[in-house]
């Protein structure tokens, strides 16, 4: 062993002899760049990025970018000959040019001169991409596609279950932009921060961004082209049924859509939801079948008798709160219509908006009558809950109010308000303009029909309703209405506006969540409170009866009042006319 080693040692082998460089810019490629670049530099590998004018940049030129800047003027103001073969040597160092590659190898190995030649053989490259799947091939790999495609189907058959008693939701009335909103919600939780029923009720899935999620897979599962091919419904009775009792369990205020960073319509959505799910065979809560039942019955959705909508006028000339009824527009001519609705018809906890309203109207010598008997709902509660009949009641008051040949029609309803202005030209035509009261009062007001004179030394403060504040913007009428009146001292409540707390009276939540209702409301009472005003002001009956018995449930010390009512106490009180009082507790008259 000690010899073997000692021979190595006294006779090394031949030293390996080097290969040869070479010389051509074929074989230079191959040997400096083909490694990375493809034999044909066909890999588009990244090379180098070029600076352009004006800050832009091309993150990187491949081998085919080299070859079009050598052979065109594509880059001729950027990137000459000169410059690249500065930049494979030098790297990023040249004036104008950034390197994404660290390439200081180059300059060791290659020349100036043997780079040229390696741009002479690039410059020679064919500039297309060769074709790499022939006829055959592509039509082969269509077969495995679909081939795989029948296998995944089976096995969905397979796997997925049938419920085949299970509601499938129709989704023929939803927008296409209703279809696609589901999945712009980004779950970022504003919906959840403000929503005013979440706050009562802590669950979930009644959130707006759990609604969005759900019913995005819901339509998925039973939509689907797989579930429709199979004909399968793989979605079980108890999920339909539980995701649209939570979709019932709201107000539909808006509140959601105002802090939605996507702006997703939620009010829209969420009532063309309901329809589908009507539509669909699932029925409303059952206390909300009630409402629905009545208004297509009685055309009113507290089962009050057609016969009794106009007593309240009749009442109040009795009682000498008003000087004489106002006109029947179905058989007298007037400029206005004063659409007085359901509640302030029916709930004799809520005459005096009907009263105040018409002693406002009156005081300015305003042209107006009102339909009595034969004044129906408006239809929101129906809207509201997703029942067809909606377009049918609509359609009908459509052309009663046409048929009037008035100007104007108003309404001290913030709810009435929305559905004749914003729903109605949905169904039909209107040759009038539709105001809100506190609107109307302005316009008189500037005009100086309505003069506003005796001082009101009161505190007030003052609820936006949903349906006139976010869903209409009229949020600064109301107030320049209330801060017209001499002597108010206006306090305004921590949400208000575009994030004004829902009372809950809205959407058909008070008739399936009544206990939830009463307690927004009790909040909202809450927040007045805090004001230190003594007066809670609101421009809506619903609104209206809703926080009256918020009040009345805390034993707050806050007096409820309609905005007009506050308007009589500023006007010289008329002979004949005993002012308005605050609302007795009664019980409004038995159904027949």
């Amino acid at each position: 062993m000690g010899f073997i080693f000692l021979v190595s040692l006294l006779c090394p082998l031949p030293a390996r002899a080097e290969e040869p460089k070479p010389k051509t810019g074929p074989e230079l490629y191959q040997k400096f760049c083909g490694a990375c670049h493809g034999e044909r530099g066909r890999t588009y590998q990244p090379n180098i990025g070029v600076k352009l004018a004006g800050s832009e940049v091309i993150p990187s030129l491949d081998t085919e970018s080299f070859r079009r800047a050598l052979t065109t003027d594509e880059f001729k103001d950027i990137f000459d000959r000169k410059k690249i073969i500065d930049t494979i040597l030098n790297g990023s160092e040249v004036k104008g040019t950034e390197s994404t590659t660290s390439m200081p190898a180059f300059k060791e190995k290659l020349t100036p001169a043997e780079v040229d030649l390696i741009l002479n053989y690039l410059a020679t490259l064919p500039g297309q991409r060769p074709a790499r799947f022939s006829a055959g091939r592509l039509a082969f790999l269509i077969g495995i596609w679909l081939f795989l495609g029948a296998a995944v189907a089976g096995a969905y058959m397979l796997s997925r279950p049938d419920y085949p008693d299970s509601p499938l939701i129709p989704i023929a009335n939803l927008e296409t932009r209703q279809i696609l909103e589901p999945n712009a919600c980004t779950r970022c939780g504003e919906c959840v921060a403000w929503c005013p029923v979440y706050a009562i009720d802590s669950e979930q899935r009644l959130t707006a961004r759990d609604k969005c999620t759900r019913f995005r897979e819901m339509v998925k599962e039973q939509q689907g082209p797989l579930a429709r091919w199979l004909g399968i419904n793989p979605v079980p009775k108890s999920r339909v049924e539980e995701f649209h009792r939570f979709l019932l369990e709201c107000s539909t205020c808006g509140q959601c859509h105002i802090v939605c960073p996507a702006a997703i319509d939620t009010v829209d959505l969420w009532e063309n939801m309901r329809r589908s799910f009507v539509d669909g065979g699932q029925p409303v809560l059952p206390a909300q079948q009630t409402l629905i039942a009545s208004v297509k019955a009685y055309d009113n959705p507290w089962q009050q008798p057609r016969s009794s909508r106009g007593k309240w006028a009749s009442r109040a000339k009795r009682e000498k709160r008003i000087l004489a009824e106002p006109k029947n527009l179905a058989k007298e001519k007037a400029e206005v219509l004063y659409f007085v609705g359901c509640t302030a018809s029916y709930d004799v906890n809520v005459k005096e908006v009907a009263i105040n309203t018409t002693r406002v109207l009156n005081k300015a010598g305003v042209d107006f009558g009102i339909l009595g008997n034969e004044e129906r709902c408006c239809g929101s509660v129906l809207l509201r809950m997703g029942d067809y009949e909606f377009e049918r009641l609509a359609g009908q008051n459509i052309e009663t109010f046409n048929k009037l040949g008035i100007k104007t029609l108003i309404t001290s309803c913030s709810g009435c308000y929305k559905t004749i202005k914003q729903d109605y030209p949905r169904v039909g035509k209107l040759n009038f303009e539709v105001l809100h009261m506190t609107e109307f009062v302005m316009r008189l007001i500037k005009e100086g029909k309505l003069q506003l004179k005796k001082p009101v030394n009161l505190s007030v403060t003052y609820h936006d309703p949903c349906h006139l504040g976010r869903a209409n913007q009229l949020f600064d009428v109301p107030r320049e209405v209330l801060k017209s009146i001499p002597g108010i001292e206006f306090r305004e409540i921590e949400r208000f506006g575009e994030f004004s707390r829902c009372c809950g009276a809205g959407g058909g939540l008070k008739a399936g969540y009544r206990e939830v209702q009463e307690e927004m409301a009790r909040t909202r009472v809450k927040d007045a409170i805090k004001t230190g005003a003594t007066e809670f002001v609101t421009a809506c009956p619903f609104c209206y009866q809703a926080l009256l018995t918020g009040i009345q449930g805390l034993n707050a010390p806050l007096n409820m009042r309609d905005i007009n009512e506050l308007i009589i106490m500023s006007l010289e009180d008329e002979p004949g006319e005993k002012p308005a009082a605050q609302p007795e507790k009664e019980e409004p008259e038995k159904p027949v």
